[in-house]
């Protein structure tokens, strides 16, 4: 009877031993699979921050851009009045009445992540925002910039623009001068022109200001998930 007990307590004891070296085996292996999706998490918010500094210049660089545009507005706007401005600075300004920007943003980082699987990112909110940021605000201002048609000053303006003011312009070169003052009354159709261009200036402007402020606040978040 008590061998009969030994041998039945030694069974036990040899299942209890294979199931706690498999479980432990297969924590183990969870917890290594865990550790390496954390590493690879890492290493894809810190290349994705790196993008957004990146995309943070090229913004700030057209909404530059776009300010210029609006400073070339106003001074033609008062040149077509009969207000006094300076010629070199008419010259200058001249072709950021009607100049197109290219809205060009580095996505590889976060093309790697869907590819991945977005749920690697275990921050819920995190995961959100860079989400939105890519697949919103950047599509946006990606198509107010070469898609959305009231938006080309280029293709829209640049004929009438040139048409209207060759009277009084000189081109030498590579290098247009304007020489004289404006004459007569100003040109209610040029007018519209001018107030239509700098409307969508300001209106790129606005949505290049909320894409900046998405972009500083996802680098911050990053920075605060990656010193965790």
């Amino acid at each position: 009877m008590t061998k009969s007990r030994n041998s039945v307590s030694r069974f036990v004891l040899e299942i209890f031993s294979i199931f706690l070296g498999v479980t432990i085996a297969f924590l183990a292996n969870h917890w290594n699979e865990l550790r390496k999706e954390r590493i690879i998490e890492r290493k894809t918010l810190e290349e994705i921050a790196i993008e957004l500094q990146s995309d943070l210049s090229d913004i700030r660089n057209n909404m530059k851009g776009h300010e210029l545009g609006i400073d070339a507005v106003n001074m033609f706007q008062d040149y077509n009045h009969g207000k006094p401005v300076n010629y070199d600075s008419l010259s200058i300004y001249f072709e950021r009445l009607y100049r197109d920007y290219v809205s060009i943003t580095n996505t590889t980082a976060y093309e790697t992540l869907r590819l991945r699987g977005i749920e690697i990112i275990t921050n819920d909110q995190l995961r959100a925002d860079i989400v939105n940021l890519y697949d919103f605000a950047y599509e946006i201002i990606q198509k107010l910039e070469e898609e959305y048609y009231p938006a080309q000053f280029h293709k829209n303006y640049f004929n009438d623009i040139s048409e209207y003011y060759k009277e009084y312009i000189e081109i030498e070169g590579q290098r247009i001068r304007f020489v004289k003052p404006h004459k007569g009354k100003p040109d209610q159709k040029m007018l519209l022109i001018l107030r239509e261009i700098k409307q969508w200036r300001l209106f790129n402007l606005m949505s290049y200001q909320e894409t900046e402020k998405g972009i500083l606040k996802l680098i911050e978040d990053i920075e605060t998930e990656l010193n965790q």
